[in-house]
């Protein structure tokens, strides 16, 4: 017999094992030549259809993680929507704080409501909408701050800090570390406010605040 002819009917003999080992599970890790016995088929088959049959199942465990991974990133990509974010979801660093919210005092305003410059972006929004971390980071405090009312300070890895004042209640504490678009506490009316809202502050490396919608369209959002 030649070669070619010979190798099509091993493989057709192989694939018709493979099919066993996959249907019947004939003891598909047992040494080939128990198998051989068994079976019927020649030991240089049988190793050969083991062979094929771990390499299916090599390529059904690495289709099932990647079906795993591929939901996750459809869960995650919803939540990143949901907080102002569109591209791709490897790439996200920053969301917004809120998901529904009204755009209202901004950053550098003067008046009687306030004894300086308003130092920071008011988002009014409803009594115990849920606030998020806007990056990863840790939480640095979180206290009645007087007029801030309860405020929670997130410090990011570069060290700048973003404070989340007038707040109703937390589900942080210091020392806490935070993923994006972890929920850290919700909208309230404390400290001096007219109305329920968020007053976010941004402030590089601790310091003087700075716009944070200037901030945050810097990271590629639309507030």
């Amino acid at each position: 017999m030649s070669a070619v002819p010979r190798r099509l009917g091993l493989l057709v003999a192989v694939l018709g094992v493979t099919i066993g080992l996959s249907l019947a599970a004939p003891r598909a890790d047992a040494a080939p030549e128990t198998v051989a016995r068994e079976s019927g088929h020649t030991a240089e088959v049988i190793a050969l259809a083991q062979q094929v049959a771990a390499r299916q199942q090599s390529l059904y465990a690495l289709n099932q993680r990647a079906d795993a991974r591929d939901r996750v990133l459809v869960g995650f990509r919803a939540v990143l929507e949901k907080y102002g974010y569109t591209g791709e979801p490897d790439l996200a660093t920053v969301v917004l704080p809120l998901a529904s919210y009204d755009v209202s005092a901004g950053f550098g305003l003067t008046g009687p409501l306030w004894e300086a410059e308003h130092g920071g972006q008011d988002f009014g929004a409803g009594y115990g909408e849920p606030l998020v971390a806007v990056a990863e980071g840790v939480v640095t405090e979180v206290a009645d701050a007087g007029p801030y009312g309860l405020r929670t300070i997130l410090t990011l890895p570069d060290g700048t800090e973003l404070r989340y004042c007038h707040q109703t209640s937390v589900s942080v504490a210091a020392g806490d570390s935070v993923e994006m678009a972890d929920e850290i506490g919700t909208v309230g009316s404390t400290g001096n406010s007219t109305g329920p809202h968020l007053h976010l502050e941004v402030r590089p490396a601790g310091g003087n605040p700075i716009d944070p919608m200037d901030w945050l369209r810097a990271a590629g959002l639309n507030p």
